[in-house]
């Protein structure tokens, strides 16, 4: 299947960056390890969903939500008895208009939650208890298509600008999946 310009452009600019993150976290064969997982998505998404909460969406997307899961995350690492992990450092995106880069990573985020949801379901966690968030994504994929077909659309687009928010995002999780592996080995 052929994706649309922008969408190609964006995967094709974020491979390397996607693929280094998605090594680094890896599957979850026990809840240890799932753990780890959701102190380092939580590292990730948390801050820059606080981020996100505080500044203006493109005019492009004034009729559309992105799909924040810092509720569902906060109630999951309750579940686990985990505290909330602090950030490797506050959230900055780069200059230029690129936030479609941001969102790009945050709602893609949707696609892979299908198959961790599963994964998080055979250790014993559900939409009800420690996967929240999971399955509150992989239950929003509708969003992802609203969000896909807006970034075709949308007038005023900056693609290197795109990438460059994209692959800082991708950067700033893979930096919180470190962080958190590094706080997880400190305490054994």
């Amino acid at each position: 299947m052929e994706l649309p310009p922008r969408r190609s452009a964006l995967k094709e600019a974020t491979w390397n960056a996607h693929m280094a993150l998605d090594a680094l976290v890896g599957g979850f064969a026990t809840a240890a390890d799932y753990r780890r997982y959701l102190a380092g998505i939580a590292a990730f998404r948390l801050p820059v969903e606080a981020w996100l909460s505080q500044h203006a969406l493109p005019q492009a997307f004034s009729d559309w939500e992105p799909g924040l899961v810092r509720d569902e995350l906060r109630a999951d690492l309750s579940d686990l008895d985990t505290p909330e992990p602090e950030a490797p450092r506050a959230f900055a995106p780069p200059q230029g208009d690129g936030i479609v880069g941001l969102l790009y990573v945050l709602e893609g985020s949707s696609l892979g939650a299908r198959l961790l949801a599963k994964r998080a379901e055979a250790l014993g966690f559900s939409a009800d208890y420690g996967a929240r968030h999971l399955f509150s994504q992989a239950r929003n994929f509708s969003n992802w298509r609203a969000f896909s077909e807006r970034m075709e659309n949308v007038c005023v687009y900056d693609a290197r600008a795109a990438a460059d928010w994209a692959n800082t995002a991708f950067d700033y999780a893979r930096d919180a999946f470190e962080s958190a592996m590094n706080a997880d080995h400190a305490v054994r």
